[in-house]
Order: structure tokens, then sequence, then C-alpha cells
């Protein structure tokens, strides 16, 4: 027909007759629309059949009829990705459906001109927004939101309604939806208020749209919100997480009225967070008290093989892995959560899943929303999702790629340096703010990225090294150097590249390498921040990001202010502007080896930071230049910056005694009395059993059980330290970790002398290379 379709119909699959058509000596048959699974959906060609869209429609259709099994379980396929996407979050389409439409206009209007949600708009929309969770078997209701314990928190209401007739009804009103008050007394504050002061509030953030959580085993109805205190403090990251934005906008649109960029109304930064993670069974997961308690093994001899044969990375995904991970993407994808890669990692057993660009505060709201997806569906599979920085010793640990940017509402990206970057101002100025604001603001970024953790990774041949530096690339890093020295600028083309194979495409060379080395790495047309921490919250990463630039736009604007009053024009001013800037923060660039030997003592050699530790960082950090940064651009104030810095200096001390703690539990439950079960039967074997053998196995046991005693003492010493103090913090570093480090070393040692039978813990092989994956 005209319309270019198969058959009688619009739609493939709805036929009234039998319709054969030949592709590559094989027929495909139609059939009649009674005969299709019921879970077929119609498809729709857009032109008439030719051999190429038959032989794809033979594969969609064997795709649509067949049910994915894997070794681990079943996927179903009646998952239609342009159905289902979206299918849990209450968007502006479910909104403009459930809505009146002029409601829904004036939300729009509310949402564009920034300006809160009045009383009777929220009373419209929480009804539309309790008619459409309750269809999808709601019965909960939960303000979602992100203390300052470095994970998630709700508290779930019901809709239940009680009538004077015994009946029941749902219920929800504007003001459930857009506050809340949980008991804030638990959560951490930094000193911000005391115990007894627990009043706490949530509040809507409709940035980031309302949800339904079906991995619970509950259909639950998730606001995301913010959280604060009595007194208007903020009590988490998002808030000045939204803050910085406000600021970085400011600054934006006061750097594009200074150069005469006129139509940018808006300035907002991206992300991307790639996240990594480990898959664990659960039964070896439980045998393991270390890694129940601290998410990481605190013993563990290396595996004969680790990843030395580089054939994990990108290798085929393991079939059971895979199943879970399609579990995650396809409910990911139900939550609005645009998942677009995934892949094996380095380490076995190591994976990433990364998703497309969304704003910052979307994304990092996305990714703390990803981390509990992950963790619930690998339950719901006997399965234990590893979010630790380093769980395994020896092997590559887990991070989080923060791949970020700056737009407007003309400029998806002011980091894209088009087909000509060296008179391109808009790209140039952000390469400038980016260089001094990593330059000027080494120990903050530091700090977004510290912690236990991330202690054990940066540096460790798997991450970047604690030492910040900006990777440009060849082509951008000349052009910056040329400007800086105020060279004539010449960029030679770029290559294309010929791989000896006719019908091979020539793809011309992009304008920058990648460097897994640097911590801040432009990659084409955004910055990627790789130091950040797997468990870590993206909020942190991005409010600094976001901080820092916004003070460096400020900068920028001043300068060039400064060279129009002398007269210069505004091209002119700028690249007066962009060379003393580049010039003043060369330094900070290292397109080399961040992993060489020699970087460290090059790097404090041009003065760069080199804070190894948290507690060098929370030292450092504590600074009355970093006091009035966040408070003169409003993302902290004083005291909850200062309480931050408390409450992350808490967090490590408390880590830190923890991980001490189930060290001695492992070593005196478990290692010793195998280490001293083996020595007996070594013993009572005579002369069958080397006296070398037998010396080394006491000498291990004996320097196991004084390590204990001697790291119980530490312990004890610790906790009688305020631990939200530098002192407590410096004393685990100094003391409490080179203790553990000592001990395990021996308990690893043992572990390789020990009967496999009469070792009493999973050991790495065990975890990681079974094969139920």
């Amino acid at each position: 027909q005209s319309t270019g379709c198969f058959g009688m119909n619009i739609s493939l699959g709805i036929m009234s007759s039998y319709y054969n058509c030949c592709s590559l000596s094989q027929t495909v048959r139609f059939v009649s629309r009674a005969s299709i699974p019921s879970h077929i959906t119609p498809i729709t060609f857009t032109t008439r059949p030719t051999k190429s869209n038959v032989c794809l429609f033979q594969t969609v259709l064997a795709t649509y009829y067949s049910t994915t099994t894997t070794t681990g379980g079943k996927v179903a396929s009646d998952f239609d990705f342009q159905r289902d996407f979206g299918k849990y979050v209450f968007n502006e389409t479910k909104m403009e459906m459930y809505l009146p439409p002029s409601v829904f206009k004036k939300y729009k209007q509310l949402v564009k001109d920034r300006k809160p949600i009045d009383e009777l708009t929220a009373d419209a929309i929480a009804l539309a927004l309790k008619d459409w969770a309750t269809s999808l078997g709601a019965t909960h209701f939960t303000h979602w939101f992100q203390p300052l314990n470095g994970w998630v928190a709700e508290k779930h209401d019901s809709f239940v309604n009680p009538t004077q007739k015994g009946q029941a009804l749902a219920h929800f009103k504007g003001k459930a939806l857009i506050g809340g008050e949980p008991d804030a007394s638990s959560f951490p504050s930094g000193g911000l208020r005391a115990t007894h002061e627990a009043r706490g509030y949530t509040v809507w953030d409709p940035q980031t749209p309302p949800f339904i959580l079906t991995e619970t085993g509950d259909t639950t109805l998730y606001i995301p919100a913010c959280f604060y205190s009595y007194t208007g403090h903020a009590l988490d990251r998002k808030i000045p997480l939204l803050r910085s934005n406000v600021a970085l906008e400011k600054s934006g649109l006061r750097l594009f009225k200074s150069i005469g960029e006129n139509g940018h109304t808006e300035v907002v930064s991206d992300s991307g967070v790639e996240q990594e993670f480990f898959i664990l069974h659960e039964k070896h997961y439980r045998r393991r008290p270390d890694l129940v308690i601290t998410g990481r093994t605190l013993q563990g001899t290396h595996p004969s093989k680790g990843q030395e044969l580089n054939d994990h990375y990108f290798g085929p995904i393991p079939n059971r892995a895979t199943n879970l991970i399609i579990q995650v993407e396809r409910a990911l994808w139900k939550l609005g959560i645009p998942i677009a890669t995934r892949h094996q990692e380095v380490a076995p057993n190591q994976f990433e899943m990364a998703p497309i660009f969304e704003r910052s505060s979307v994304a990092s709201d996305h990714n703390m929303l990803m981390m509990e997806v992950l963790k619930r569906t690998g339950e719901n599979n006997d399965m234990q999702i590893l979010l630790h920085e380093k769980p395994f010793a020896n092997l590559n640990g887990s991070g989080k790629h923060n791949n970020w940017s700056i737009g407007t509402n003309l400029i998806p990206t002011m980091m894209d340096p088009g087909d000509d970057p060296a008179n391109n101002k808009l790209f140039l100025l952000t390469v400038a703010a980016v260089l001094r604001a990593v330059d000027v603001h080494q120990d903050l970024l530091r700090y977004a990225t510290s912690g236990p953790g991330n202690d054990h990774r940066l540096g460790g041949h798997e991450a970047p090294p604690a030492i910040f530096s900006v990777f440009l690339g060849a082509t951008i890093g000349t052009l910056v150097r040329q400007i800086a020295e105020g060279k004539p600028i010449s960029l030679p083309p770029a290559p294309k590249f010929d791989l000896g194979v006719d019908y091979l495409p020539r793809r011309p060379q992009d304008n920058t390498d990648r460097n897994r080395t640097s911590p801040v790495a432009f990659t084409g047309n955004k910055f990627e921040v790789r130091c950040v921490g797997s468990s870590q919250q993206p909020a942190m990463s991005n409010l600094v990001l976001n901080t820092i630039t916004a003070d460096s736009f400020n900068y920028l604007t001043e300068v060039i202010e400064k060279e129009k009053k002398s007269g210069k024009s505004i091209e002119d001013a700028i690249k007066a502007t962009l060379q003393c800037t580049f010039k003043a923060h060369l330094r900070i660039i290292n397109d080399g080896n961040g992993y060489a030997h020699t970087w460290p003592d090059e790097a404090v050699n041009r003065g760069l930071l080199n804070l190894k530790t948290t507690p060098e960082v929370l030292e450092y950090v504590s600074s009355d230049k970093n006091r009035n940064l966040f408070n003169s651009l409003g993302v902290w104030s004083i005291d909850e910056f200062e309480s931050n810095v408390r409450i992350d200096t808490e967090r490590y001390v408390s880590q830190i005694h923890l991980e001490a703690q189930s060290l001695r539990n492992l070593i005196d439950r478990f290692i010793l009395p195998a280490g001293v079960t083996m020595y007996k039967q070594y013993k009572e074997s005579g002369d069958a059993v080397p006296k070398s053998r037998l010396d080394k196995m006491k000498s291990l046991t004996n320097a196991i059980s004084e390590g204990s005693d001697k790291l119980a003492e530490k312990a004890k010493q610790l906790n009688n330290l305020d631990a939200s103090s530098l002192e407590a913090a410096q004393y685990a570093v100094k003391e409490v970790v080179p203790t553990m480090r000592s001990v395990r070393a021996s308990a690893d040692e043992l572990e390789s002398l020990v009967d496999y039978k009469l070792w009493p813990l999973p050991t790495y092989e065990d975890m990681l290379y079974e094969r139920h994956m």
C-alpha cells in the first residue's frame, strides 16, 4: 500500500491473511493476529519491503518470540524500550495526562520562572500523583533524601485515610507532597544542633521527578527531596549542589554579559556518572564478616590468577552477571535513568554501567538510585553488589568517573572545541576557568574525593594519584600553551589513519587522547573527573566543581572588565585575559603519565599538593579561603562547611575503628583457630613435615596473636578520642592503619600454609573464580 507497510494493515503482525516474502533463501510467514502471542507489540515499517528490512524483521520477530535464558535464570522478553522507558516516573508526560490543562500549564510556568509551587497547584499535583501511583499498586509514599551519612533515607507513610463508616480512602494532599518531617536526631549534623533538637524537614525537589520503586517487594511512591534542619541549615549535600548550580549560572551569565554574548538565559552543569562495582555470590558474602561489616575484605591471600593477563577488561560478560545486569538496566530504564553502557572491568567479577548525561543534580540523584537498585536486584538474585572502593587487596578497586560539563539554553556544552577551537572564545574561556579552578582549589577537589575507601585506591595503578592535575591532550594543550606564551596559533590538521585495508573507513584523529592516570581529563567535549570513589555521593564532586568554576567565571569577568576599562576592545580584553590566566596556571597541566614514579616529585616542585590520606585533606581543607569561598557564593554557610568537615572526620575515624574491630574479630574467631589447628596437625605428623614449616607456622600464629592484641589496644585508644577531631583522624591513620596492615600481612601468609579444608573463610579464589558467574 502507499503507506509502505506489509500486508493489508498498517502494523506488522496485524494480518488478516498470510503473506510470504523471501530473503536470503528463507521464508517469513506472517500469520493472523489471533495466533500471535499477546506480548508481541505491533511494529510499523515506514518503507516498502526490501531484502534488508525483511531480514531485519526476521531478527526482530525472533527476538519478540523468544525468551532470553541464562545460566542464572530468565529475563522476560516482554520489555519494550520505547513503551517502558520512564514507566515508573511521574514525568511531564504523565503530568500532562493526569493534570487539568490549566494546572499543567501553570506548573510549567512556575518551573520555568523558578518559583515555588503554590498550595492549590500542589494539591492538584498531589491528587494526580496519588491516582497515578495507586493505579500501579502503590499503597505508601516517602520523601527520599540523602542525609550526611553517605547513603539514602526514607520514611514510608500510607495513603490510607479511614472513614467514619469503617472504610478507607486513598488520601494525599499537596502539603504532604511538598514537605515532610522525619526525625533528624540520629542523622549526622556536625554540631549544627544538639541531639535533643530533633526536628528536621524534607522538601520536594521538582527537578527530579517522583518515581515508583518495586524492587523492595512492595510498590512505593518515592518523592526526591532535600533535607534541612529546624534552623534552616542544609543537612544533606543536595541543597548545596542546587545552590552551586545557582552560583554557576549567576557567574556564567555575568561573564556572558561582560563579553557581549547575548541570548543566554540559563547556565547549567551536566553530569554522566559511570558506576563500577563487583558482583559476589550471597553464600560467600555471608561467610565473610569483614565484607558484611565494613564492605571490604580485611584479609585474603592474592589468588593464583589476578588481572595479570588483561583478559577481563571488556571481555564477554558471564551469563549470570549478564542476567543480573539486564534486570538492573530494565529497572533503571523504567525509572527514566538513561543507562547506555555495560561492560566487564579490569578485575575479575568487576563491572561498570554508565548513563547518558543529565543535569548534575538529577544525575546525582539517579546515581544514588542506581546504587540502590543494584544492591536490591542483587539481593533478589542471591548476589551481593560491592560498592566499596577497594573490596579486594592487590586487585583494581572501583571508582565513579564523573563526566562533567557546562551548557546553556543555546549551547549543549561549552566544552566542545568545535572545528576552530582557536577562535571559539566560549570554549577557551571555559577551559581557562577549569584550569584556574583546579589549580587554585586543588584541596577542595581532593576533599570531594576523600574517604577511607578511596585512600586505598587513589594512586594504586587503577586510579589517578592524589595529586590533582589536568590533562588537555595534544591539540588543546598545544593551543593553551601557544596562547600563554603569546605565540601565533598553529594547529596541524588532524591526520586520518590508514589501516592498510581499503574498505575500512579512514577516521580522523580525535582532538585528545584518553588519559586514565589524570584526575581531571579533557575527553573531547567534557572533563572526566576520574578520582571519585564508587561508594561516594556524586553530589559532593558536582557541587565542588560547580562552585570553583563559578569562582573562576567571576575572576575572568573581573579581569575582562579591567582590561576593557583600560581601553581594549572586548576581543582584545578576552585575549589578554586568556593569556594571563593560561600562563598563571600552566603548572596544573600534566599531559604525561600520572603513575610515573617521577611525577610526585615533579608535582611538588611545581607547587602542587600531594595529600595522600584523608586526615591530611581534612586538616588542609579547613581554611579561611574555603570557608569564604562557599559562603560568598551562597553554597555553604561557614557553619555548614565546618559541620561537613567535622562529619567527614567522624566518618573516617568511625570507619577505621570499625575495621580494626572487625579484623580483630576475624583474627580471634576464625584465623588463629585455623592456624593453631593446622600447627597441631603438622606437629602430630612427626618427621613428615619439615621443621622449617613448623617453625614458620608457630612464628606466624605468634605474630598474629600479638598483632591482634596490639590492634585491640590501638582501637581502644582511638575510641577514647573525640571522633570528630583531627587528633583522632591522625591517630587512626598513623597508628591503627599500619597495625592493621601488619596483622593482615601475617594472616595472609598464614592462609597460604593452612589446609584449604581447614580455612574457615571463603578465599579470594572462591569469591572471584567460582564458576557460578
